[in-house]
C-alpha cells in the first residue's frame, strides 16, 4: 500500500491531534498561565467558569460515546471544536468588561463540546492502534496537545516578557481564536470514517455493525455492570487535578511574565512526558503487556508523589494572604523551587492519564465498546477537574487542596497497579466477533501468552 495514505491508522490519529492541539492544546496554554490571562483578581472568575464547564463535560461524558458511534468522528470532531474560540473570546470580553455572565455561559457550552471533542480524540487512539501501539498513539495526541500549548505559551511569553500590566494583551487572544478556528478546516475536510481507514498489512479494523439510539444508551449502561471500570473512577477523576493547582498557584504567586514563562515550561515537559510514557507503555524489550503496564505505573507513582511531596514543603516555606498575593519575579527566591515543581507536574499532567486510559483500553479492542469507554473516560475525568475548581473557587487554603488533589492521586495510583496486576490479558484478539486483527495475530498471540507466563504475571482472565 501506498507510504502516505488519508486513511492511514497512524495519519487519522496524527490529524486527531492536531484538531486537539489547535483547540485543547491553545485553551490549556491560557489555562496554565493562570487566571484565564487575566489579572491575579480574575482568578476566582476563571475558577467558577472551569468549575461549570467541567461539571457540563462530566455529565455529556456518560453520552458522547454513543454519539461518536451513531454520529462518527468527523462530525463530533467538528461539532468539539466550536466552543473553543467563544470560550476564549469569553475571557478576552471579561478582562475588558469585568462582566461574568459571558465566560460562564462560554463554559457550559465549552462543557459539552470538549467531551465530544476529546471522546472523537479518545476513540481514535484506542481502535485505530493495535495493542502494541496504542500508548504511542494516546501520547501522540497528548504530545501535540503539548506542542502547541507550548507554542502558544511562547507567543504569550514573548509578548509579556517586559510586560507592566498584570493581564495578557489583546493581540494574545485574536490569534488563540484564530489559530483554533482552523481545526474546523481539519475535521471537516481531512478526518474519515472509521470503515474506511486501512491498516498498512491492508486490513480493516473491525465490522461497524449499525446500532440505534436507544440500543447505544443500553450498551453504554451496561459499562457501569462492570467492576473494573467502578475500581478506576478514582483514578480517571485524579487524572487531571494537579494542572488545577498549578495554575492556581501560578497565578497567585507570580507577575505575568513569570507565569508565561511557568505556563511555558509546563507545556514542554508535557511534550517529554509524552514521549517518556509511550516509551514505557510500547517497549518491545518488555514482552509482557502486563508487565509493562504495571512498570508504567511504579515509574508514574514515583514521579508524582515526589512532585506532591515537593509542592507541600514550598507551600510550608511560603505561606501567602489572598488578599496580597507576593507577584514573585523569575529573580525571587522562591521561584527557583516552583520551577522544578512545574516541570514535575507538567510530566504528571501527562503520563499519570495517559496510563489510565491505557489500562482502560487495555480491556477490549472493539470499537463501538472503546468509544463507550472514551466518552466515560473523559467524563469521569473532568468530574475530577470540576471538584479541583471547585476547592479553588470556593477559596480554600491552599494546602488543603493540595491535601485532597494529593490523596485522590495517590489512590488511584493503587488501584490502577491493582488493575493492571488483575485485568490487563497477553491480548483480546480472537475472541471479539466484530474485531478484525491484524495479519500473522494467531502466531503472535501464542507467543505473547508463552511471554507472560515467563514473565511470572498471573495470566488468569480478568472476568
Amino acid at each position: 500500500m501506498p507510504a502516505f495514505r488519508l486513511n492511514d491508522p497512524l495519519v487519522q490519529n496524527v490529524l486527531a491531534g492536531l484538531i486537539i492541539g489547535l483547540g485543547p492544546g491553545i485553551y490549556l496554554a491560557i489555562t496554565a498561565l493562570g487566571a484565564g490571562g487575566g489579572p491575579a483578581n480574575a482568578t476566582q472568575m476563571v475558577n467558577l467558569a472551569n468549575s461549570v464547564l467541567y461539571a457540563v463535560w462530566f455529565v455529556v461524558g456518560w453520552f458522547s460515546g454513543s454519539f461518536v458511534t451513531v454520529f462518527g468522528p468527523k462530525a463530533t470532531f467538528f461539532i468539539g471544536s466550536l466552543g473553543y474560540p467563544i470560550f476564549v473570546g469569553s475571557l478576552w470580553y471579561f478582562t475588558n468588561t469585568g462582566h461574568q455572565w459571558f465566560p460562564i455561559a462560554a463554559g457550559a457550552l465549552l462543557g459539552l463540546c470538549a467531551n465530544l471533542l476529546w471522546t472523537a480524540g479518545a476513540y481514535v487512539s484506542f481502535s485505530y492502534s493495535t495493542e502494541g501501539n496504542r500508548g504511542s498513539f494516546i501520547s501522540v495526541q497528548w504530545g501535540l496537545l503539548s506542542l502547541f500549548a507550548s507554542l502558544g505559551s511562547i507567543v504569550a511569553f514573548g509578548l509579556n516578557f517586559n510586560a507592566s500590566i498584570l493581564r495578557v494583551p489583546t493581540a494574545v487572544y485574536i490569534v488563540f481564536i484564530l489559530v483554533m478556528v482552523s481545526a474546523l478546516f481539519l475535521a471537516l475536510f481531512l478526518i474519515v470514517e472509521p470503515s474506511k481507514v486501512r491498516r498498512r498489512d491492508g486490513t480493516p479494523l473491525a465490522h461497524y455493525p449499525h446500532h440505534g439510539i436507544w440500543q447505544e444508551l443500553k450498551n453504554q449502561r451496561r459499562l457501569l455492570q462492570d467492576w473494573r471500570l467502578l475500581v478506576m473512577f478514582i483514578p480517571m477523576i485524579a487524572s487531571e487535578v494537579a494542572v488545577i493547582v498549578l495554575s492556581s498557584l501560578n497565578s497567585l504567586y507570580f507577575n505575568i511574565r513569570t507565569r508565561s514563562l511557568n505556563s511555558l515550561m509546563f507545556n514542554i515537559f508535557q511534550v517529554i512526558g509524552a514521549v517518556f510514557i509511550a516509551f514505557m507503555l510500547d517497549n518491545s524489550r518488555i514482552s509482557s503487556r502486563r508487565a509493562r503496564g504495571f512498570i508504567s505505573v511504579a515509574v508514574v507513582a514515583t514521579i508524582s508523589i515526589a512532585g506532591w511531596i515537593g509542592l507541600t514543603v514550598w507551600l510550608y516555606h511560603n505561606p501567602m494572604d489572598l488578599l496580597d498575593p507576593p507577584l514573585f519575579d523569575w529573580t525571587d527566591v522562591p521561584f527557583g523551587g516552583f520551577f522544578v515543581l512545574n516541570l514535575i507536574f507538567g510530566m504528571n499532567m501527562v503520563i499519570y492519564q495517559v496510563t489510565v486510559q491505557w489500562i482502560i483500553s487495555s480491556f477490549t479492542n472493539d470499537p463501538d465498546t472503546l468509544a463507550r469507554l472514551a466518552g466515560l473516560v473523559k467524563g469521569v475525568l473532568a468530574g475530577g477537574v470540576a471538584a479541583a475548581f471547585g476547592t479553588e473557587a470556593a477559596g480554600l487554603p491552599q494546602k488543603h487542596v493540595v491535601a485532597y488533589t494529593f490523596t485522590v492521586q495517590a489512590l488511584g495510583l493503587v488501584l490502577m497497579a491493582a488493575v493492571t496486576w488483575k485485568c490487563v490479558t497477553p491480548t483480546n484478539y480472537l475472541k471479539e466477533e466484530n474485531v478484525i486483527p491484524p495479519k500473522g495475530m494467531q502466531n503472535e498471540e501464542k507467543q505473547v501468552e508463552e511471554a507472560e507466563r515467563d514473565s511470572g504475571f498471573p495470566t488468569t482472565n480478568c472476568p
